[in-house]
């Protein structure tokens, strides 16, 4: 398993590389979603849903067929978002049992859980390399050295003992 890390800034790159070097399951590319050929691409609901279908979740991530024939990949895989709940006075906040739990690590662990389980199917259609387009995923910022921590840890978490 191949994730091909994307980034159309050099700073946020650099940043990434510095705290997840490249390994067997990592790989760097200054480049657009659209410029890497991979058999899947990792992106926010927010972008996804409308475009591909699905629907929030917050328990797995989704593999959604791309029918739309737009150059990126066949698979879509859309991370889920932290559970949240909602308060007595209206607000929403982070269910309690995931208060200390990454946005990050919650996604990219999901999300390895998800290929797992689809590569375990005997569809023919598996998926070996995924692109993490980091503007599409909304973690594009040069200044944070948090979201790509949670990374690592949920990728080696996720693929070392598989």
């Amino acid at each position: 398993m191949k994730f091909l890390i994307t980034t159309l800034r050099e700073p946020t790159l650099a940043v990434w590389q510095s705290v997840l070097p490249e390994d067997d399951h990592v790989e760097y590319r200054l480049a657009s979603a659209r410029a890497v050929d991979a058999d899947a691409l990792c992106i926010a609901g927010i972008y996804a849903f409308e475009r591909y279908g699905g629907a929030p979740r917050n328990d797995v991530a989704q593999i959604l067929d791309n029918l739309r024939n737009d150059g990126l990949p066949s698979l879509i895989i859309v991370p889920p978002s932290l559970p949240m709940v909602r308060e007595a006075d209206g607000t929403v906040t982070v269910h309690p049992d995931f208060e200390e739990v990454s946005p990050a690590y919650h996604a990219m662990a999901r999300t390895g859980e998800a290929i797992l389980r689809w590569n375990e199917r005997d569809s023919g259609k598996s998926i070996h390399t995924v692109v993490v387009d980091l503007p599409l995923l909304g973690m594009d910022a040069p200044d944070d050295r948090k979201t790509p921590c949670s990374a690592r840890r949920a990728i080696h978490d996720t693929f070392t003992d598989s």
